[in-house]
């Protein structure tokens, strides 16, 4: 079970890499047009900025799950390596359970904001803003995910090796 568990998990963190790559892209794009369009042209684009926050919001929650499962978030683990192997794996469990406990939170608050904004739309791409909240709820409940994997079956493969 945990061997076609970390199979899956390995291809949803390839495709959110893709997902990650090619928003990244666009919003620089978007970013670099405008910046064309103000200096060459003299003429502002009025979607571009939003295109670019939409983008980045999307960005940021899914690289930060990502993050979570390869372990490159930043942290002081000076005083875990001197506890004796047993405690440091318990205290990356806690901690793991911790960073999870997070994510739920963040799902359960990024779902609520996503049902008070149905209804509204950007201004100037007319959108549903609900679809640039949404980044928050997805990026919290994949955090929740790949910190529950990594507190009951240890770092992730793809985890670099220092990151315990």
């Amino acid at each position: 079970m945990s061997d076609l568990a970390r199979r899956l998990l390995d291809q949803l963190t390839g495709v959110l890499r893709v997902v990650i790559v090619a928003l990244a892209v666009l919003m620089l794009v978007s970013l670099s047009l405008q910046v064309v369009m103000r200096l060459v042209f003299n003429e502002a684009l009025s979607w571009s900025e939003e295109l670019a926050l939409g983008c980045f919001g999307w960005v940021m929650m899914l690289a930060i799950a990502v993050g979570v499962r390869d372990a490159i978030h930043v942290r002081m683990d000076l005083l875990v390596d001197q506890l004796p192997p047993s405690l440091q794996r318990a205290v990356e469990v806690l901690v793991s359970l911790g960073i999870a406990g997070l994510g739920v939170f963040v799902t359960w608050a990024g779902v609520r904001y996503v049902v008070d904004s149905f209804g509204t739309t950007s201004a100037a791409i007319g959108y549903p803003i609900a679809f640039l909240y949404a980044s928050a709820p997805t990026g919290g409940a994949l955090i929740a995910i790949f910190a529950l994997e990594r507190a009951l079956m240890g770092p992730a493969p793809s985890a670099p090796p220092d990151a315990k």
